[in-house]
Order: C-alpha cells, then sequence, then structure tokens
C-alpha cells in the first residue's frame, strides 16, 4: 500500500514538473533586461518589473497627403524639453511629475512618502535625470527638486562623465555603474559643467514607487525616447477635426494633425507652479495643455495625490468642428504579479492592471487586462449621457491607481462622449498575459469652435496609494474611486481585520507583532470552541475500539452498523462534525486576512524585522529567503512557475506544523482503510506546500501563531473523558499531556479487546 501511494506522488509531481518544463518550451520568457541581470549579478532578486510590447503606431500611419499640408503651416519643430512638478521631498510634496514635451505627456509619477519604495530595485537612486550622450558623458536633461542629484547640486545641461571611477558614456553605461550602489552610500560624480570639471558628492536614497512611468521594451534608460517603450500617459490628440476621422488603429492619427507622438512648444512666459504646452496645427487650430500639481490646502483630508489638467483648443483663421481624445495613464507597477491573485466582483480573473470606470451613481467597471482579442480589449466603448457622466476613468494596480477625473461643474466641464479601454502594448504570452500595459481613452463630442474663440475643458488626475478614505475624495460625490479596493466575498470579515491590525499598529508600530496579536485575540474569543474540538477528537480516540467491534459485528449489515454507531455516538454525547465547527470558523478568517493583506497598502512594504534586510521585508509577499534561481531548473524558479525565483522558509514552517497538529488530533487507524485515508491526507499536505509557497509570509505568519496555539491546547488535555449517563469516565480535573491521554486510550483499548476475547 505504501508503494502504491509513493507511486501516486512520484507519478503527480512528474506530471506538474513535465507540464511547467512543457510550457517553458512552447512560450519561453523574455530575455532579461541589462538592469536586471546587473541586479541579480549583485545578489538581488532577479525579478525586475516585466514589460510588455507596444504597439508600434507610426509604423501603422499612412504618409501625409501634399493637400493635407496646404490649408497653413504647423509650428515648427520644437526641442524635446522636461520639466517637473512636485518635490520627492516628504516635507515639501507628496510627488515628483516629470513633464515630457514629446506629446505633452506625463513621463512619470515618483511618490515621495516613504512608506512606498520601489520593491524590486533595491539598489542606489540619483535620481530620474532624462541623460543622453555628449561631450564624452551623460548630459543630464532633467533635475527633479528632492532628489539626491539635486541635493548633491547637479544641475540640467551638466556631463556625467565617470561614477566612482566608472566612465558613463552613455545612459546604459550610467545605469550600469548605479545599479551597483546602495542606497543611503555616497557616490563621486564626476562632472563637466560648461566645459569645466568638477566633483561632487550625492548621498543616495532608495527608489522611489513610480506610480506612473514608461513601460520599455528592453533594458531602461534613463532617457525614455531613447528606447522603445509603449505611449506615455494623458497624451492628447484628435478624434476628428472637420470630418476627417482618425484611422481604424488606436495609437494612429490623422495625417498631418498628429499631437501624441510630436514634440510640443514649451510657454516660458506662465508662473512656475504651473507647465504650459502648445501646438499649431495646419488651419490655425492650436492645441494647448496646461498642467498644475494640486495642494494639500484645495483638497480635503489626505489629499496631495492630484494633479490638475487643463485642455484647450483654440481656432485661429477658420471655424472648425473638432473632436478630441485623451488618453489615461500608462505603465503602473507590476510588483507582485508572480504571486499575487486579483480577485474581480465577479468572481473572474484580473490582471496586474486593469481599466476601471465608473458612471456616476453606479457601480464601477473593471475591464481585465487579460480579456484581450486581437490586440483589443474585449468590452465595448461606453456612451457618457446626461444624466449618468463620468466619474473617473483609468487603470486599477494591486495596491495603486492611476485615472482621469473629468470636472463635473463650472464652465469648463468637458464634454464627453464616450469612455474606450485600450490595449496599449502588445500582449504577452502564457502566464505573463497578465502583464499587459493597458489604458483608457476619453473621447469628446464634436466640438464646434468659432475663429477667434477657445474651448477650455478641465481635468483632475489622480495617481497614488488605494487607500479607502483617500479615494472618497477623488471622483464625483457618492461615485468616488474608493470602489477599487475590493476584498472579494469575505469583506466582512476583512475590513474589522484590517482596523483591529491597524490599531494594534499604531500602538505597537510593527505589523509582525500586530499579526501575532490578532492571532492571540482570535484563538482567544474561539478557544471554547476549540476547547470542545480537541475533546472531540479525543472521545472519538477512546471510542475506537468500540467502533471497531460494531463494524466487525455487523460487516455486512450497512444499516444496523450506521444505527449501533449512531447509538454508541448518542451514549457518550459525541457530535462527529464537533471537530469541523473550527474549520468552518477559520476559513473566513483565513479568506479574509489573505484578502487584506493582498489589498491593503499600509501591509505593503511592512517588514516583520527590518527593511534593510530583504528576508521578510515585506508582509504581503512570500519571505524570500534565498534566490535559487540560479541553481534549479528555469521552469522551477520562473516568476510564473510553481515555485518561484525564491525558496521561502514560512511555508515549509506552516506545513511542518500543519502535519504535527494533524498527528496531534488524528485518532490511531483500526483498519485498512482508515489508515489509507490518513497517508491521503499526509501527502495532500504536500501539495498544500505548494499552494502555500507564494502567500504573503503575514499570512503564513498567522497560521504558525495560530497552529502553536492549537497544538498547545492539544497537548494540555483532561487525561479521561467526561462521565456520562450511560457509564462512561469521569473526568480529572488536572491537565497532562497528550501522551499519557492517548496511552491511557491504548490500555483501554487492550483491556476491552481481551474482555472481548474471554465473552466469545
Amino acid at each position: 500500500m505504501d508503494r502504491r501511494y509513493l507511486q501516486f506522488f512520484v507519478i503527480s509531481l512528474a506530471i506538474i514538473v513535465g507540464s511547467q518544463a512543457l510550457q517553458t518550451w512552447l512560450f519561453p520568457a523574455p530575455p532579461k533586461p541589462v538592469a536586471e541581470e546587473a541586479a541579480a549579478a549583485e545578489g538581488g532578486s532577479g525579478v525586475a518589473e516585466e514589460t510588455a510590447e507596444p504597439a508600434t503606431a507610426a509604423a501603422t500611419k499612412p504618409p501625409i497627403a501634399a493637400a493635407d499640408l496646404s490649408i497653413g503651416e504647423p509650428s515648427v519643430a520644437a526641442p524635446r524639453v522636461r520639466r517637473t512638478l512636485g518635490s520627492l521631498d516628504p516635507a515639501a510634496a507628496r510627488m515628483l511629475v516629470t513633464l515630457t514635451s514629446r506629446g505633452a505627456a506625463v513621463e512619470r509619477i515618483e511618490l515621495a512618502d516613504e512608506k512606498f519604495h520601489d520593491q524590486d530595485d533595491r539598489s542606489g537612486y540619483l535620481g530620474h535625470l532624462a541623460v543622453e550622450a555628449g561631450d564624452g558623458g551623460c548630459r543630464v536633461g532633467v533635475v527633479g527638486p528632492g532628489t539626491p542629484a539635486a541635493r548633491a547640486g547637479l544641475k540640467v545641461g551638466d556631463v556625467i562623465t565617470k561614477v566612482n571611477g566608472t566612465p558613463t558614456s552613455d545612459a546604459v553605461a550610467l545605469r550600469e555603474a548605479l545599479v551597483v550602489t546602495q542606497p543611503r552610500k555616497k557616490v563621486t560624480l564626476e562632472v563637466l559643467r560648461d566645459g569645466t570639471p568638477m566633483s561632487l558628492d550625492a548621498t543616495l536614497d532608495r527608489r522611489p514607487l513610480e506610480v506612473v512611468r514608461p513601460e520599455y521594451r528592453s533594458a531602461p534608460v534613463d532617457d525614455p525616447d531613447g528606447n522603445p517603450h509603449d505611449p506615455l500617459s494623458f497624451r492628447l490628440s484628435l478624434e476628428s477635426r472637420d470630418g476627417r476621422k482618425r484611422p481604424a488603429e488606436p495609437l494612429a492619427e490623422i495625417p498631418g494633425l498628429e499631437l501624441a507622438d510630436v514634440d510640443w512648444q514649451l510657454d516660458e512666459t506662465v508662473d512656475p507652479s504651473r507647465v504650459r504646452f502648445t501646438r499649431t496645427l495646419p488651419g490655425g487650430l492650436t492645441a494647448v495643455k496646461e498642467y498644475r500639481l494640486a495642494s494639500e490646502a484645495e483638497s480635503a483630508g489626505d489629499a496631495g495625490y492630484g494633479l490638475e489638467l487643463v485642455v484647450g483648443l483654440e481656432a485661429a483663421g477658420s471655424d472648425a468642428t473638432v473632436a478630441y481624445a485623451l488618453d489615461g495613464p500608462t505603465g503602473l507597477p507590476t510588483e507582485g504579479w508572480w504571486y499575487t491573485q486579483r480577485v474581480a466582483r465577479d468572481w473572474g480573473s484580473l490582471a496586474v492592471r486593469d481599466v476601471a470606470v465608473r458612471f456616476v451613481g453606479k457601480p464601477g467597471t473593471i475591464v481585465s487586462g487579460l480579456k484581450v482579442a486581437d490586440d483589443k480589449l474585449e468590452h465595448p466603448s461606453s456612451r457618457i449621457g446626461e444624466g449618468t457622466p463620468l466619474s473617473f476613468a483609468g487603470v486599477d494596480a494591486l495596491y495603486f491607481a492611476a485615472a482621469v477625473i473629468p470636472d463635473q461643474t463650472g464652465a469648463e466641464r468637458p464634454a464627453l462622449a464616450e469612455v474606450r479601454p485600450l490595449a496599449v502594448g502588445e500582449v504577452p504570452t502564457a502566464a505573463r498575459k497578465k502583464l499587459i500595459n493597458v489604458t483608457n481613452r476619453l473621447v469628446s463630442q464634436d466640438l464646434v469652435i468659432p475663429a477667434g474663440s477657445a474651448q477650455r475643458h478641465h481635468y483632475r488626475i489622480f495617481a497614488g496609494p488605494k487607500r479607502p478614505e483617500l479615494l472618497k475624495q477623488y471622483g464625483a460625490p457618492d461615485s468616488g474611486m474608493d470602489d477599487l479596493v475590493y476584498y472579494g466575498w469575505f469583506g466582512w470579515v476583512a475590513r474589522p481585520m484590517i482596523a483591529i491590525l491597524h490599531a494594534l499598529h499604531s500602538v505597537i508600530g510593527n505589523y509582525g507583532i500586530a499579526i501575532l496579536l490578532l492571532t492571540v485575540l482570535v484563538r482567544g474569543a474561539m478557544f471554547p470552541v476549540s476547547r470542545k474540538q480537541a475533546l472531540s477528537s479525543q472521545k472519538m480516540q477512546e471510542l475506537q475500539p468500540e467502533m471497531k467491534a460494531i463494524n466487525e459485528k455487523y460487516a455486512d449489515d450497512q444499516v444496523k452498523k450506521t444505527q449501533a454507531t449512531q447509538e454508541l455516538w448518542k451514549k457518550h454525547n459525541y457530535n462527529p462534525m464537533g471537530g469541523c465547527v473550527l474549520v468552518f470558523i477559520q476559513v473566513p478568517i483565513f479568506m479574509g486576512l489573505y484578502r487584506s493583506l493582498a489589498t491593503d497598502v499600509e501591509l505593503r512594504q511592512a517588514p516583520l524585522f527590518s527593511s534593510a534586510i530583504r528576508w521578510c521585508s515585506n508582509l504581503a509577499a512570500p519571505d524570500m529567503l534565498w534566490d535559487w534561481s540560479k541553481v534549479l531548473p528555469a521552469f522551477l524558479t520562473a516568476p510564473e512557475g510553481w515555485l518561484g525565483p525564491f525558496l521561502n522558509l514560512f511555508p515549509l514552517v506552516t506545513i511542518g506544523l500543519f502535519l504535527w497538529q494533524q498527528k496531534l488530533f488524528m485518532p490511531p487507524a483500526m483498519n485498512d482503510e482508515q489508515k489509507m485515508q490518513q497517508q491521503v491526507m499526509n501527502y495532500m499536505m504536500w501539495f498544500m506546500a505548494l499552494m502555500f509557497f507564494k502567500v504573503p509570509c503575514g499570512l503564513c505568519l498567522y497560521f504558525i501563531a495560530s497552529s502553536l496555539w492549537g497544538i498547545a491546547e492539544r497537548l494540555w488535555m483532561p487525561k479521561t473523558l467526561p462521565a456520562t449517563a450511560g457509564g462512561g469516565r469521569v473526568v480529572d480535573a488536572s491537565f497532562a499531556p497528550v501522551g499519557k491521554a492517548t496511552a491511557n486510550g491504548a490500555a483501554t483499548a487492550a483491556r476491552e479487546k481481551r474482555q472481548s476475547r474471554k465473552r466469545k
């Protein structure tokens, strides 16, 4: 029998391993970017954020006909420039926004809060510099306030020639020189400023979390326009102009009227708190985009993650009938894609990033990035009616979200016609399909602009963490973004557990200890139930000899066997379902805590010990004890494989305690059938180990503490069973380890067996 089970286990494992190997062979993973390989070489995770390739819109655009340009001359080609709003200094702002003249778009949004760092890249961070090769080094294109580069005195136009003595001839060389550094360490920059060499010392920081960033197709460099990447965020394009419409390709534009993939003119006349871009098109039509960082004083409560955007269209020569399209955010974080599972309201599957849309007075809609056909999301465009205006449209990620929020009142309220979900990158294959890059597109109504006048529409942009109280402040009243935080069917358990965890953390300051105390509270509240379960298990052990005798006596009569068994249970007041009550109570608690860890942004980046070490540095992720991707086959250690790139210790400890607890609670097998059932349960525990291998270490911490509590209860149970009306045994008030109770039960079974032989 043991040999059969061993064969079953080996064959099952071979099938699993074979399927993983076949999948890896049929769908090979894309090559690692240079930054990822460098990080892995220095002992990093080797799990950089994966990216999806974009659909190249420029290749699908038809040539511009001469007649398209005959109605007027567009503005001359503008130089590539960048500007910033906000700061990475938490005392000055909540985020740093980098804007680029290419499409007058948002290049990246970095969060200044110390709670939000990049979980994958743990190298030192100098700042986003948008460098380009020149004069024997890297010419700096932008320096954001509050960055280590700004604190060191680096300026736009400086040429970085060396970092700690390592030459930096281009952006890739600069990246490789910085990827081996560590946060809070000093580096020496050799710089040319107006041809004069100088040396600057910079103290590096941890890389901040980028809510919006370019999504690269290959190794990232500091200048996103020097490398292929998906479209940037919040781009503007024309949907129609005087009867001419956009081509069928979503990323293509009307020939001669391009706005999204060209450089706009920076207006230097506006005040420093605003950034204004303009572009004049043939026919005298001028497009305007103006950005301003919303201050906390203008927002209620815990806000400050807002960006104001004004879209303007001005007609100079003649009347114009125009409809424009404003795209949403792209490149949201993909962290956690290889170990988390997002749950939709309909219990369907979700990608790492999905399109989120909500209309006023209606619940939100999530368009999954997994539902793609012909490079398009399987969701029709939604018309925007007068009675149900759009509250917001954006992209929902695991812990962060970014969205466009049209103004609901005022003279600059946008006149919108529809909202469309878009896939802006090529769809990855197999398990990496969840990494698809998505966005939304807001399409305006046809706007009639008389000559010499203009239309201005006002939007707010949210880019920040998914805190329910924060999200309520963005969007229409009573139809805000707070419904993006979804805990599943067990939200009624998850919400109070989160509240208790936050309350404990506010006192203790460590979420790991808070989870342990939460375990004590839960198990303490369930002590009467768990004690009853343990007594029921012990009583089952005591009744095993009599049940075996019944089975032998009525081996051929199932009805009498059932009747005799029920009479025995009734005589000793035994309920066979009593041991299942604790399990039924534990399931919603388990699911509630799992959804809490997988949803609550406050538990992200919460360490058990310290963020300085990688192990258990994030309670919402696996504990990641050791990177074993270099010593095991790739089909097992790939991020989408069964095991993943890390050896996780907590799941193994959890399963070990489960096996110990099962051995204590399970009565000894009285026949071959029971022995077979117990062996199957033991083998199933190893399959559970595979299922638990990627769960958050905070959840494993709860199970470890809960199992130790249960084992302690079981080891100190009454030595004998309570007295019953039918002459059962009497309880001794003292407690003793379960080993004595088991020996007591074995002696009773032997005595009854001898008496049975005498009767025969």
